[in-house]
């Protein structure tokens, strides 16, 4: 398989049999796991290779809208993915190492916005999931079958936007990036 080195730790796939893999890892993990952000972090590392303990522990809290009814995990983890690629590595880079995942961030949420139908976890799912025995229920429900599906679009947009900043050579991290 041949690839493609966009950090020191990760090496994108050549082709597009990746992206289809990354979006069945996710789509299964969703069913058997639950835990949409972190499932679709799972899938990416999986992929690349990396085993961080402390990654996919971050991602954990990311369900229900951040427990909370609010950002749908599939943003957060969209944008966890592309922080692992171009986001910046030590905090004493400043602005510098935040500018670069900036705009492609933007775009990604926007593009996640129009495949799934909104980022909030609420208006996709109908449930307030600070009421336990009302997440409970869904989790229970059919209509909990719908995150499954809208887990695996959006790992499915991640992994193409990816490929889509790879190919016009805009992956790029803060390491050589500044305002100067």
């Amino acid at each position: 398989m041949n690839t493609i080195k966009v950090s020191p730790e990760i090496m994108l796939p050549e082709g597009d049999e990746w992206i289809a893999r990354v979006r069945e890892k996710a789509f299964e993990n969703m069913k058997r796991y639950d835990g949409c952000a972190q499932v679709i972090v799972d899938a990416f590392m999986q992929e690349w290779g990396i085993h961080d303990p402390l990654v996919t522990r971050s991602a954990t809290a990311f369900l229900g809208g951040m427990l909370s009814s609010y950002t749908c995990g599939v943003h957060v983890a969209g944008l966890m993915v592309l922080g692992m690629i171009i986001g910046r590595e030590n905090i004493e880079e400043g602005l510098d190492g935040v500018f670069p995942i900036a705009i492609p961030g933007q775009e990604l949420v926007g593009r996640l916005n129009a495949k799934i139908g909104s980022h909030s976890c609420k208006e996709l799912t109908g449930v307030d999931f600070t009421d336990l025995d009302a997440a409970l229920a869904f989790h229970a429900s059919k209509e909990h079958e719908r995150c499954f599906t809208r887990v695996a679009d959006g790992a499915e947009q991640i992994a193409l936007f990816i490929k889509e900043l790879d190919q016009k050579g805009e992956l790029f991290s803060s390491n050589n990036f500044s305002l100067e």
